[in-house]
Formats: C-alpha cells, structure tokens, sequence
C-alpha cells in the first residue's frame, strides 16, 4: 500500500469526559467556540454527546492549515478557555492535539479493513491508514465506539458485527467489496483478554477468548481471500510480544495460547497464500496503554499500576502507545516492505528481550 496525496485542511477530535454538570461544560465551551470563530482559518467544529454514556463528549474541529491553529492556541484568550474546560472534564488525547491532516479517499485508494477498530491499537491503526489516503472499514461490535473511531475522517466507514457469529466474516467482506469494491490490507486486531489462572475461568471463558482472537481471523482471513488474491493484498495479524518464544503468561495462558496459534498461522499462511499472491506477517506488540486492562475488568487503578510496573521492566522505560503500534501495521502493509513474507516483528521496547 502506498501513500496517496494529503488534501487541504487540517482536523483535530477531543474527547472529553466530564467532571462538572454537562451545562457549565457546555456553557465554557460555547465561550471556546465564540473565540475560535473569530479566528482566520477556522472552518467548522461539531460538539457530540455520547448517547450511552452523557459524560462524554465529542469535538471535531476543521481549520484551513496547521499554523492557523497554532497561531489560535497560542493566545492568551484561547489558554484561559482551555484552563477553564480542563476544571470542568479531562481531554483525551491532549486538548486540542493531535492535528491530523484531512486527506481525500478517491475511487483507486487502497481499501483496509481493520477489526477490533473501535478502540485502542485499532482505532489507532485506523487514523493512520485514513491519514496516508486508505480507504478504511472499522469492525467491531459497538456502534457508538466505531462512530468515534470514524468522526472527522470521511475515509472511515464502519460496520458493526460480532466476528465470532457464523457468517459474520462473509458479511463483513461482501460490506466492504459493496462499499469500496475491493480489499488491499486486512489487520486482523480484535482480541479478548480475560485475566486469571486455570482455575479462575470457565469453558465459555475459554471459547470466548479463542472464538475472538483465534477462529474470527481464520474466518476473516478464509473469507477474503479472493479479494485479497485479486488486489495482491496483505494480511497482518496483531498478537502479543507476551506470547513469543518459550515465555510464559501465568494468569493469561489461554490468551497467550491464542496468539501463538495466530503467530504459527501468520508463518504458514505466509507460505500457503504467496502463490495466490498475499502476503501474510504479524505484529506483537508489547505492554500498550490502550485501555485494554480496564475493559477486561481492572479499575483504574489496578490498570495504572500495572502500566507502571511492566513500563520499569521494559529497557525502553516505559509502556508503548497505540499511534506507535499503529505506525508499524501500516509499515508492514506499504508496497516497499513485499519482501517481509511470514515474519512477526515484536515491537515491546525489548522487553520480550529480558
């Protein structure tokens, strides 16, 4: 997949999270919006409130360039509205950034389907292919999630379904052949991961995690192929730096046994499919603030304990982010990086290493 040409205009999106009565948020932002109205380069911005969960916000701003905004962020006027929003609510990302520029999709630009595409690493790795000029499917079982996935990206669409149900991989392929009529890249993401030794989970524990992140892929995958075959296209599977080697994972066995299965498919897959002309290769990513922890059932806490604990293990002293992971996806699916053919890249900060 190569790069198509950015267009002009810049957009950013802020979610925020509220800590104050929606009306003084609303009441503060508003006086934001009247500054950033006056502005030059300021074209349009959209406030969304979340419809299952009326805490969060969505903001999509468009500027004509970069240094519009700059010069508009910058002010002392703009510091004190900004001031007055992060006492009412935290912003995630970083109010006002990142800046992400808008580019067109047009009829020829390479199509990627990514699952688990409502959050973290996928979400991610959604933006960055929207960025270089891909035309992009998200999936994923939230409706609201995908939504925020696809706000200020006209190259996004989404579709909304369970992987694990029998025929959902066929559906999703035959939205994205009527959608878009073709498939360069298929990034297959999505994964459960629930915490707790042997004892601690039940058969349907066991076939929720393998139903997700071992027999979804392999039907995702199977039922691309001729799609995949027609556009000389690329598989790239996510698994876990976690899983490499002959490492262990007490209290994530069965998670880890799922990706090392992915890891022994992306290797043979990489061999079967070269004559139809796909590659296959496979990403592992380390320890990543993605909010997977808390949405496998870790408070905050816990979470932000352990992102701290494995971040003093890794050499790179830290814990990766998800723009980062993403970053490495859409380099394995560039046109420059054919000749990587079957092979997992950890990307850990060497922590698979120690």
């Amino acid at each position: 997949m190569t790069d198509h040409q950015p267009g002009d205009g810049v957009t950013f999106i802020n979610t925020f999270t509220l800590s104050a009565p929606p009306e003084e948020f609303e009441a503060a932002f508003a006086l934001t919006s009247q500054f950033m109205a006056r502005q030059p380069g300021f074209r349009e911005h959209t406030l969304v409130r979340g419809t299952k969960d009326p805490t969060r916000y969505v903001n999509i701003a468009r500027w004509d360039d970069t240094a519009s905004l700059q010069r508009a962020v910058s002010q002392p006027e703009f510091q004190t509205h900004a001031a007055a929003l992060r006492a009412l609510s935290s912003s995630d990302p970083q109010l006002y950034a990142p800046v992400r520029t808008v580019r067109p999709a047009p009829e020829d630009a390479p199509v990627v389907v990514v699952t688990g595409g409502g959050t973290g690493i996928g979400r991610a790795t959604a933006h960055a292919f929207a960025e270089q000029g891909a035309r992009v499917l998200v999936v994923g079982r939230t409706e609201s999630r995908l939504a925020e996935t696809a706000e200020g990206h006209d190259g996004i669409g989404t579709v909304v379904a369970d992987l694990t149900a029998p025929g959902a991989a066929e559906e999703v392929v035959d939205h994205a052949l009527r959608t878009f009529g073709r498939i360069d890249v298929l990034v297959n993401n999505a994964a459960v991961s629930l915490h707790g030794g042997l004892a601690d989970h039940t058969r349907k524990d066991d076939e929720t995690q393998l139903a997700t992140n071992l027999l979804a892929p392999i039907s995702l995958t199977r039922a691309a192929l001729d799609a995949l075959e027609a556009s000389g296209g690329t598989v790239v599977n996510v698994s876990t730096a976690g899983a490499l080697g002959l490492r262990t994972w007490p209290g994530a066995s069965v998670f880890g046994a799922s990706k090392v299965a992915l890891d022994f498919l992306t290797r043979t897959w990489a061999v079967e499919l070269a004559p139809r002309g796909i590659r296959v290769v496979g990403l592992a990513p380390g320890v990543v603030n993605s909010g997977i922890g808390v949405r496998a059932g870790m408070s905050v806490e816990q979470y932000d304990g352990f992102l701290e604990q494995m971040g003093g293990k890794a050499p790179a002293g830290r814990v990766g982010t998800p723009a980062e992971i993403a970053w490495w996806i859409t380099q394995l699916a560039r046109d420059e990086a054919a000749y990587a053919n079957g092979v997992v890249v950890p990307v850990d900060g060497g922590l698979s290493l120690t």
